[in-house]
């Protein structure tokens, strides 16, 4: 009986200490349209978006790095595409041939070129993007990005909010104080929540249209 008693105490007990919410959030991953294999570079980004308070080849590295995290796809860093352009001198790019050039120099399938269009790094922040892919020269090229998403990441937009702490959930701590609101108040979280966004549009549209064929 007093064994009893004892086992009930300490799940009372246990019931009323607090639970540590340290478990990370699953993070959702994105898959490739691709089939296996496929290549895709990143070109320097182009701000179009009046404002000099970043960096854009910090933003190409930062799509780099949320594009390496696509399953089933490949990714070239900024720095092999710089290399590319080095050699084919070419400075900027400026036209649907100089980017099918640069993805045929680094025997890529395909070239994505960013674009920043607004930027307001203060809480709550606003991120314009665009990406445009050219693939590779082909008999059927058209010499048009062959896909192209745009979009504006407004903070204080509610459908913008639920978007960033699904992304949120998987990449800081449950019980984190900051949670979500650390990606609205630092700028290139912001901006690796805004290119995460982007990759997975991109390739939601190119499954689109590849499962189309």
């Amino acid at each position: 009986m007093r064994r009893g008693v004892m086992v009930w105490v300490a799940v009372a007990m246990a019931g009323c200490m607090p639970v540590e919410r340290q478990q990370q959030g699953v993070e959702y991953t994105i898959t490739s349209p691709y089939p296996p294999g496929h290549v895709l570079a990143i070109a320097p980004a182009m701000n179009q978006s009046g404002n000099r308070d970043f960096d854009v080849l910090v933003v190409s590295d930062t799509l780099y790095g949320e594009l390496q995290q696509v399953q089933n796809l490949t990714a070239l860093p900024l720095n092999k595409t710089l290399a590319a352009m080095q050699r084919l001198k070419i400075r900027a790019i400026d036209s649907p041939a100089a980017a099918q050039k640069i993805a045929a120099e680094l025997g890529a399938d395909g070239l994505i070129v960013p674009a920043v269009t607004a930027y307001d790094p203060y809480n709550p922040p606003v991120v314009g993007m665009t990406l445009q892919l050219y693939s590779t020269p082909t008999a059927k090229g058209s010499g048009s990005p062959e896909v192209q998403v745009s979009a504006v990441f407004n903070g204080s937009n509610q459908s913008v909010l639920r978007e960033l702490r699904d992304f949120a959930a998987g990449r800081t701590q449950a019980d984190s104080a900051l949670e979500d609101r650390k990606f609205l108040m630092d700028a290139d979280e912001y901006m690796r929540f805004v290119c995460h966004a982007m990759v997975r549009r991109l390739m939601e549209v190119q499954r689109g249209r590849l499962s189309d064929r």
